[in-house]
């Protein structure tokens, strides 16, 4: 629940420089990679289907934020780069991002704000232990209300 609440502050900062929450997930990554991107590499860094992508690139392309490259390499593959227009809203809407994002962690105290960096990361590590095979899970327990036909 509260990733949605924090995916949805950042989707309103976005919604307010006429970019879906994807769209500026897709911007960012792209100007963060310093260099033109493969399409595919965006998507999956952004762990989301390659039908979607290529919506949200258009719609970026639409908009004039980003250009479609023909990789020099592989002519097969397309580049996407960011375009002065995109730097200039990203300029405007990524200090607005990290004021909101200030201004929530503000709410913690210093022991709060360490014991909750401290839990983030023990999950981080968590997360990166988690061996690819677990084995079968244990069957589903059906809640007792449902009704099945």
């Amino acid at each position: 629940m509260v990733g949605s609440l924090a995916e949805a502050l950042v989707a309103s900062v976005a919604r307010r420089h006429g970019l879906s929450h994807a769209a500026l997930n897709a911007l960012a990554v792209i100007e963060g990679s310093g260099a033109p991107m493969a399409a595919g590499a965006v998507g999956a860094t952004m762990h989301i289907t390659s039908g979607t992508m290529t919506s949200v690139l258009d719609t970026l392309e639409r908009n004039g934020y980003i250009e479609r490259l023909t990789d020099p390499d592989d002519r097969r593959r397309v580049l996407v780069e960011v375009t002065p227009e995109a730097q200039a809203v990203l300029d405007r809407l990524l200090p607005e991002v990290a004021q909101t994002t200030t201004t929530v962690m503000a709410e913690l105290d210093d022991k709060e704000l360490n014991n909750f960096l401290g839990t983030l990361a023990r999950v981080r590590d968590a997360i990166a232990a988690v061996p690819e095979d677990l084995g079968p899970p244990a069957p589903r327990r059906t809640p007792r209300n449902l009704k099945r036909s």
